[in-house]
């Protein structure tokens, strides 16, 4: 790239790069600076899930698994329900939603009973020791957050917030 073109990009107030003319080595090197920063996200992400998990870890009595934790967050909220509508919100199969239900009933966390709309159907429910043991993941959820973004400004927080969101949209789009 020369000078001139250098300049003129500059005072047209385009800063994209496909809006750049490379040359195929540049273009090359960009692509590869690209890669390079990639897998370095990957990996900091792969770190930070797994302290969130260790700190979980951490503070988990029961050895519940983050699908336990989930499920019963998710009942806690909406309320009582069929385990195939369990399944579809955390996206685990309903061969997973059995045994977790199953560990979380055993605990005395979860009852099953029958739906009151309709007596055919059967629903999980949160028991007062299940609402409980939300009540506690909610205060370790909190802590971990507090120590997760301690020193973060909230523009800091909204951007990896805006990030995330479209990481979420790429994967759901198909990279698109």
């Amino acid at each position: 790239m020369t000078l001139e073109s250098s300049t003129s990009i500059l005072c047209s107030g385009k800063s994209d790069l496909e809006s750049i003319d490379w040359g195929a080595a540049d273009m090359e090197e960009a692509r590869e600076q690209k890669l390079i920063i990639m897998k370095q996200l990957d990996e900091a992400f792969r770190e930070v899930r797994k302290l969130i998990l260790a700190e979980w870890n951490r503070t988990n009595k029961q050895a519940l698994g983050m699908s336990h934790g989930r499920m019963l967050i998710n009942l806690h909220e909406a309320g009582p329900q069929k385990s195939t509508s369990l399944a579809e919100n955390l996206s685990i199969t309903n061969g997973a939603i059995t045994g977790v239900a199953d560990r979380l009933i055993e605990l005395g966390y979860v009852t099953r009973e029958r739906s009151e709309q309709d007596r055919r159907a059967v629903v999980l429910k949160l028991t007062e020791n299940g609402e409980a043991m939300v009540q506690s993941m909610l205060k370790v959820r909190e802590k971990v957050m507090l120590k997760l973004f301690h020193g973060l400004s909230i523009d800091e927080m909204e951007q990896g917030l805006d990030l995330f969101r479209k990481m979420s949209k790429n994967m759901v789009n198909d990279g698109r």
